[in-house]
């Protein structure tokens, strides 16, 4: 049984990690999703967040962004093993488990200020997480491991029995009937939202070649876990149908960035993100068996946002035309991203992105950008319900402005992923996302 609760509490170190990192998000502005390639932003407010010495390049007044996105997507872990199948079939129990809870509600906020040459700016996103995971018909990775466990329990009970040791018998009989019919009947729902904002402020020098910025971050996280079965014997031992916690955290960093124009119409920029330690504490503990696996009140564990730098550069071809590359690179290995029950030990990561942007005329503009990222997956640290896999992603949307100062923008963006088909040499790991956004832009000049 314990076996089975650590790989369901590893889904909350890396849950509903769209486009980005493992745990580093950045899909943070309907921007994203219209073109991935956003390092070197210069002309929006969304540079408050992927290029802070950006801002300083902006035109005077107060810049205001909102948006929200729309997630849709199908998280899978199938059992392959030629062992396990036939076990499954004859128990009844599905070979593959999957989630398809969508994400209504996934908003962000960029405000810059701006005057000659300083600039102030603010951002609020979700910088992890996300939304839930719910398997509402079981998981088969936490049905084999235990199944393996009412085994191993039965094995026990056999030896006790056999030595004349009927209480220990009986005690090992009785935890091969409540696992084992845990196995056939459980529910698993995991919750894992991390929000984050930054604030800060960038200075313009060097006869407009040049700027420098810094930024204070905050984020707080919130994660909930609940492990329920209506089987009789379950019940009995726990005292009630599920075992669960909460858990939440705060924590702090810091951001600086720098953005050059060396030539007319090239921007190159460069960002770092310090680490994010962010310490969990174990709260609203349920169900008797919670402690006999480590989940206790007042437990602390750390699931840290890794450090990351960033290079962005931009260069416009004529006036209406802006090409762009972007890339990251992720820390990992500097960063705790280890759930309740267990350590998650991830090697560092990378992405890359080019976009381009086109404006036909005063009203009209779209994008169009291809991204590809290398996650830090290893044979140890995945996240089977919440899949960490390689990817590439294609994003497009258009930019309307109705009226002066004022900007609609829709975006959708298509993310493949490359499945893992042999881990821990049983499953095969899948995911399939797609996400849409809209935002609105203001600018009030002063």
């Amino acid at each position: 049984m314990k076996r089975g609760l650590i790989f369901a509490a590893t889904a909350l170190s890396t849950a509903l990690a769209f486009a980005g990192g493992v745990e580093n998000k950045t899909n943070m502005s309907t921007g994203y999703l219209r073109n991935p390639s956003r390092n070197a932003e210069s002309q929006r407010p969304e540079a408050a967040f992927y290029n802070i010495a950006g801002t300083a390049f902006m035109d005077d007044g107060l810049w205001i962004e909102i948006g929200n996105q729309f997630v849709l997507k199908d998280y899978t872990h199938e059992v392959n093993s030629d062992t396990l199948v036939p076990v499954f079939k004859s128990m009844n129990i599905e070979t593959a488990s999957s989630d398809t809870t969508d994400v209504w509600l996934y908003p962000d906020v960029d405000l810059v200020v701006h005057k000659k040459n300083f600039a102030g700016f603010f951002n609020f996103g979700v910088y992890a997480g996300g939304g839930s995971l719910n398997f509402y018909n079981g998981s088969s990775l936490i049905a084999a491991k235990l199944i393996s466990a009412a085994k191993e329990a039965q094995t026990a009970a056999t030896l006790y029995a056999g030595a004349g040791q009927a209480a220990a018998a009986k005690k090992y009989a009785d935890l091969a009937l409540w696992v084992r019919g845990a196995a056939t009947d459980h529910v698993l729902k995991v919750k894992s939202i991390t929000y984050g904002g930054e604030v800060g402020g960038a200075y313009k020098l060097l006869d407009d070649r040049l700027s420098f910025a810094g930024a204070f971050r905050m984020v707080y996280g919130t994660q909930s876990m609940e492990l329920s079965s209506k089987d009789a014997y379950f019940k009995a031992a726990n005292g009630g149908d599920s075992i669960g916690y909460d858990a939440k955290a705060i924590g702090f960093g810091a951001v600086f960035g720098v953005h050059a124009r060396p030539v007319e119409k090239l921007d190159l920029s460069l960002q770092y993100a310090t680490i994010n330690k962010i310490k969990y504490e174990v709260d609203n503990v349920e169900g008797n068996l919670a402690s006999g696996v480590g989940i206790e009140d007042g437990k602390k564990f750390n699931t840290d946002l890794p450090a990351t730098l960033s290079f962005g550069a931009s260069y416009s071809v004529i006036d209406s035309l802006l090409i762009s590359f972007s890339f990251n690179y992720y820390f990992n290995r500097q960063a705790d991203m280890d759930s309740v029950l267990g350590e998650n030990d991830y090697n560092n990561s990378f992405e890359f992105a080019f976009g381009t942007d086109y404006k036909f005329n005063d009203k009209v503009g779209a994008s169009l950008g291809f991204a590809y990222s290398k996650q830090g997956a290893t044979e140890d640290a995945n996240s089977p319900f919440s899949p960490v896999l390689d990817s590439i992603c294609i994003g497009g949307g258009v930019e309307i402005f109705p009226v002066e100062r004022f900007t609609l923008t829709a975006a959708g963006m298509w993310v493949y992923y490359f499945d893992v088909k042999d881990y821990k040499k049983m499953f095969k790991l899948s995911k399939e996302v797609f996400m849409t956004s809209i935002g609105m832009t203001y600018h009030l000049p002063f």
